[in-house]
């Protein structure tokens, strides 16, 4: 009997009750939690800036705005796309791909260039430039060009030496965080910093 009165004890224990109420509304959280993260998993959104995209595109490629049909056919591809894309990661597809890293290791690049603002040169920096690059402006004959003839090609030369040292610099700032190791064949490492 005086275990039965324990119990009703502890049952009227503001405690107990804050305890089991705490609990029963962390596992109905969970699993709310859980069946979100596959729907969201499991959903593919199109966008108006992806139609846009893909409208875009196909004037591009043919002169001339898709058909709804062809609309249609443009979605349902990106559309398949877009799960397979899924799927092949969910199974890890991607690892160890050679053609996957290179692919992704240019996307970065292109965005190294993108995010890269330089400022135009003044003609002033343009006319050192060209003096310090005489050689690489003379046409077949060896002839100099004058200045104002070719300012937009410097200027071009220019930007992108001066996008490529920006691009040099991000990259190394971020292969200054990794440690890498390089394995020789006698199985020794070599550790860079």
């Amino acid at each position: 009997m005086k275990k039965h009165s324990i119990f009703l004890k502890l049952l009227k224990e503001p405690l107990i009750h804050f305890l089991l109420i705490g609990a029963g509304l962390f596992v109905l959280f969970a699993q709310l939690n859980s069946e979100e993260e596959l729907d969201n998993s499991k959903q593919i959104i199109i966008n108006k800036t992806k139609q846009n995209t893909l409208s875009t595109t196909f004037v591009k490629d043919n002169g001339r705005e898709p058909t709804d049909k062809e609309m249609e056919e443009l979605l349902e591809k990106s559309i398949r796309e877009k799960i397979l894309y899924n799927e092949a990661m969910a199974i890890g597809l991607d690892k160890d791909d050679k053609v996957i890293e290179h692919r992704l290791a240019e996307k970065m690049k292109y965005l190294f260039e993108d995010i890269t603002v330089v400022e135009d040169p003044s003609d002033e920096i343009l006319k050192i430039y060209f003096q310090d690059n005489k050689e690489e402006f003379k046409d077949e004959d060896g002839n100099e060009p004058k200045f104002d003839d070719i300012k937009y090609k410097l200027r071009n030369k220019w930007i992108a030496k001066k996008q490529q040292k920006e691009n040099e610099a991000f990259y190394n700032n971020l292969k200054s965080q990794y440690k890498i190791i390089i394995e020789k064949k006698s199985n020794k490492s070599i550790v860079k910093p």
